[in-house]
């Protein structure tokens, strides 16, 4: 099924070579300098750099927990406490398990910063081209790292390949938003210029040109709002920033190396295939038409995972197992930790004369899971079966009397990342869905959203890159991009996929957005406290006073 997967059984960056890509394993804990020798051990280190995304604190599961459960669509099985009613702190158990996105996070910084630090010498070697397509990875995956800490934590300690700390008894200092957002443009800007734009299938998974651009123009859009908005910076330097955000999104649009995934046939199996195809573990075939699934035309950043046996019965998404925990705890067949509820479903626009004879928009359907929707279209899966909100959720909205309108089923199951159902291993645990963390849809509603805040779209072309997305699955043109047009198409494309939260808080930096927080969060967003993570107050601790939490925690 892969080429090759993002794990390793590591503690530092030393590893040792395998068959493929980055299945590796650790060989006595060697220090990074005593593989900085040859390529080799520079394409062994260099893989080291990937596979923190793929950890539990990150992509294998914390990202979707905390943000599912921070989602007002979502909820968590037992809503009353932790994240689904912003009831969390520092010290508590909620947090606990968010320490390990904070340690993923800066491991990812080590590796890639340590790595940097030590590969010179290699130049002359390798070839300054070759040198710079390892450099480039390593700046490409640190401007992502990078990106989630200030955006998260706000002043987390900062360092890079100049100040790594070699003194364990020397503690960090906080960092400034400054540096993190000149560090995350300086390293993206180096990635895109040396990166190729495609790998070949052995190397799939590997950070291209275009994934690098997408994610600068993603982290200058934020840093619009984390930014120059929240400490009212001139207008001068905020129209630049903008607009080098539209011309980095702007280059991914031109590459011609990105597509949407469109229904070939005009019907409802065709739509829901084409759709699902951007977060299924298997190629989905319709008839005669197969729609590619991972690392497809439409997927710009994928961490990659596989369906290898464990080698470990501890939960170690991304290290010790091959693939993450997602199934686990939001499939049918898992935990069935988290339910939508059911006013997204109803955020999804009403349409009449579809082609394919949907009454709602299309995307509704590829999102949530209602009674009676089929598991899995394989009979031999086993899971050709309908869904039912009494077997396959804990129908948290109807126990905890959530939601008083009417609902289309009794309970609404996610269907992203989990259709069709995983079987082969006969596990719910370690599942292969790749995660796609920015895909194509993504990109041209960022680019829209730059055209809105740049100039208010003079041009056009943000809404044309906006009705991209929705003639994908033949819904009406928006005829005047406005800010509602944006949150709206944000809110039904990317729907359960963990940007909301994301969203919703840059845009709270933006008074013209008029983002209602207290109804968002029934009068529990503290403006003042929630819009940033707090730095865990074990790090704190252990840092002797000189690390200092964010306001209000």
């Amino acid at each position: 099924m892969k080429n090759w997967i993002i794990y390793l059984i590591i503690v530092s960056t030393s590893i040792s070579c395998s068959d493929s890509f980055l299945e590796t394993e650790n060989k006595n804990n060697l220090e990074s300098s005593s593989l900085l020798t040859n390529e080799t051990g520079l394409k062994l280190a260099v893989n080291a750099a990937y596979t923190p995304l793929a950890h539990s604190g990150m992509f294998g599961l914390q990202y979707f927990k905390m943000l599912n459960a921070l989602d007002p669509y979502i909820w968590f099985e037992n809503p009353e406490t932790g994240f689904d009613v912003m009831a969390y702190s520092a010290t508590d158990f909620d947090l606990q398990s968010y320490i390990s996105t904070w340690s993923d996070l800066y491991i990812g910084v080590f590796r890639t910063s340590d790595v940097i630090s030590k590969m010179k010498p290699l130049e002359s070697t390798i070839g300054t081209e070759n040198f710079n397509i390892y450099q480039a990875q390593l700046k490409a995956l640190r401007g992502m790292y990078y990106f989630y800490l200030v955006t998260w934590f706000n002043k987390p300690p900062y360092y890079d390949e100049t100040n790594i700390q070699t003194d364990a008894n020397e503690p960090f200092k906080n960092g400034t938003p400054e540096q993190f957002w000149n560090k995350i443009e300086s390293d993206l800007n180096f990635a895109a210029e040396h990166l190729p734009a495609s790998w070949g299938d052995n190397d799939l998974g590997r950070i291209t040109k275009g994934a690098a651009y997408a994610q600068l123009g993603k982290a200058l859009l934020y840093k619009h709002y984390h930014y120059y908005l929240r400490f009212n910076k001139p207008q001068d330097e905020t129209k630049a920033n903008l607009l080098k955000a539209k011309q980095a999104l702007k280059k991914v649009i031109d590459s011609g190396d990105y597509e949407l995934i469109k229904p070939v046939i005009k019907n409802k199996k065709n739509y829901e295939a084409a759709l699902l195809s951007n977060s299924s573990y298997v190629d989905i075939p319709v008839g005669n038409v197969t729609y590619r699934a991972e690392n497809n035309k439409e997927s710009v950043w994928e961490v990659q995972y596989n369906d290898d046996d464990r080698t470990s019965t501890a939960y170690n998404p991304g290290s010790t197992w091959g693939g993450n925990l997602l199934y686990a705890y939001f499939s049918p067949r898992g935990y069935r930790n988290f339910e939508i509820d059911p006013s997204l479903w109803y955020e999804f626009e009403t349409v009449s004369g579809h082609p394919g004879g949907y009454t709602r928009d299309p995307r509704a359907y590829a999102t949530c899971y209602l009674d009676g929707d089929t598991l899995d279209w394989r009979k031999e899966s086993g899971f050709n079966i309908p869904f039912s909100s009494n077997a396959h959720t804990k129908t948290t909205v109807k126990l905890y009397n959530l939601y008083s309108g009417v609902s289309p089923s009794v309970a609404i199951g996610l269907k992203k990342y989990n259709y069709p159902q995983f079987y082969e291993k006969g596990t719910t645990l370690s599942a292969p869905f790749n995660v796609r963390v920015i895909r194509y849809a993504d990109v041209l509603l960022m680019y829209s959203e730059a055209c809105y805040q740049y100039d208010r779209d003079a041009d056009g072309s943000g809404l044309a890159a906006l009705n991209l997305v929705r003639t994908r699955v033949d819904m009406p043109v928006v005829t005047d991009l406005t800010s509602q047009a944006i949150i709206h198409e944000r809110n039904v494309e990317l729907a359960t996929e963990g940007h909301r939260f994301n969203d919703i808080v840059r845009w709270s930096f933006d008074s013209n957005l008029n983002i209602d927080l207290a109804t968002l969060f029934n009068n529990r967003f503290n403006v003042n406290k929630h819009c940033y993570f707090p730095i865990p107050q074990s790090e704190i601790s252990i840092s002797r006073g000189f690390l200092v939490q964010n306001p209000n925690w």
